[in-house]
C-alpha cells in the first residue's frame, strides 16, 4: 500500500482540505482515508467508519474526495496500530491516507512500501501544533495554505515548499511530487 501521510499547523490550516483535493486528483489510486484523532469520540476499539458520503465530518469528506473507504480512529502511541486494524478492514484499498500531526509515515507504512509525508501551514509560527515540530525533519513536503506565512519556517526548509494561493488546495507540481513518489512503486508491487 501507497502511504500519504497529512499533517500542519494547526486547526482550521486547510490539512483535510489539502487531503481531499490530492485524493481528487489521483483518482487512479484506490483510497483509504483515515482521520486520527487524540480525542475518543466514544470510539468502540478506537476504529469507527464513515458510512455517509454526504456527512459533513472530514471522514465524509474523505468519501466525497474520492476515497473508498474512510474512518476516525482515536490514535495516541498505538495510533500505528489502530491505522493496522484499518489496513486490514481496506484490503480492497492500493493506497492509504491518513491525517494526523503526531503519526508518524514509519508507524503506519510497512518496509518497502511508498511513503510521503506533508505538512499544510496557514498563519504563523505561533498558531502552529508543537507536534508539527517534532516530525519537522521527517516531512517530504511543505504546503503553505493561502501563501507564505506571517513568519519564518526556518525548522521545515529543507522541504520543497509549495506556496499555494488562498482558496486553492493544490497545484500541479505539488500532485506531481505526490504522484511521483506513490504511483511507480504501487505499479512494482
Amino acid at each position: 500500500m501507497a502511504v500519504l501521510v497529512v499533517g500542519g499547523g494547526g486547526r482550521g490550516a486547510g490539512k483535510t482540505a489539502v487531503a481531499c483535493a490530492l485524493m481528487a486528483a489521483m483518482p487512479e489510486l484506490r483510497w483509504v482515508a483515515v482521520k486520527v484523532s487524540p480525542h475518543s469520540h466514544g470510539l468502540q476499539d478506537g476504529v469507527w467508519e464513515e458510512q455517509d458520503r454526504e456527512s459533513e465530518k472530514d471522514t465524509g469528506r474523505y468519501l466525497r474526495a474520492g476515497a473508498r473507504r474512510a474512518f476516525l480512529v482515536r490514535g495516541g502511541d498505538d495510533a500505528g496500530e489502530v491505522v493496522e486494524k484499518v489496513r486490514v478492514l481496506a484490503a480492497d484499498c492500493d493506497s492509504g491516507l491518513v491525517e494526523s500531526n503526531r503519526v508518524m509515515a514509519s508507524a503506519v507504512a510497512k518496509p518497502g512500501e511508498p511513503v510521503v509525508s506533508i505538512a499544510v501551514l496557514a498563519g504563523g509560527e505561533e498558531e502552529w501544533k508543537a507536534s508539527l515540530f517534532e516530525t519537522a525533519g521527517r516531512i517530504d513536503a511543505l504546503v503553505l495554505a493561502g501563501g507564505p506565512p506571517r513568519t519564518s519556517f526556518d525548522v521545515l526548509e529543507a522541504s520543497p515548499v509549495f506556496a499555494l494561493e488562498a482558496g486553492k488546495w493544490v497545484n500541479t507540481e505539488l500532485i506531481d511530487l505526490i504522484r511521483n513518489r506513490l504511483l511507480p512503486r504501487i505499479a512494482e508491487s
